[in-house]
């Protein structure tokens, strides 16, 4: 995965896309506990998170008819956990796009590689 300060967007029929939340929020408080799409934390409801707001762009003609052209079909939301959002939003702040939520530990760590950052040294 290579860090982009900028990224092309072209949605195509079938594509999967999400929109992250600009700040942190508390999650929803549904009847099951949701994890960290980044590392696997298990979230309880009502704790602090970042939201990913996902669609996915219809492929079929049913979907087409359904959401339009230019619709969007809703998905579930992913959630980063309050240490992964901080993250994700810390490289969105800084000029980074184009991160896919899943891979934020992998992006800080490739952060840390171009910056020459030594996190030990802060420990």
């Amino acid at each position: 995965m290579a860090l982009s300060c900028s990224c092309d967007y072209e949605p195509e029929p079938g594509m999967k896309c999400w929109q992250a939340g600009e700040d942190f929020s508390r999650m929803p408080l549904l009847s099951r506990r949701k994890r960290c799409c980044s590392c696997n934390k298990l979230l309880e409801p009502g704790s602090t998170v970042v939201e990913i707001e996902r669609n996915k762009i219809p492929e079929t003609d049913v979907e087409v008819r359904i959401y339009g052209e230019n619709g969007e079909i809703p998905l579930a939301s992913w959630y980063l956990c309050e240490k992964c959002g901080e993250i994700y939003l810390t490289l969105a702040d800084i000029g980074y796009e184009c991160i896919y939520p899943p891979s934020t530990l992998a992006a800080q760590k490739e952060y840390w590689e171009e910056t020459g950052f030594d996190p030990d040294k802060y420990r």
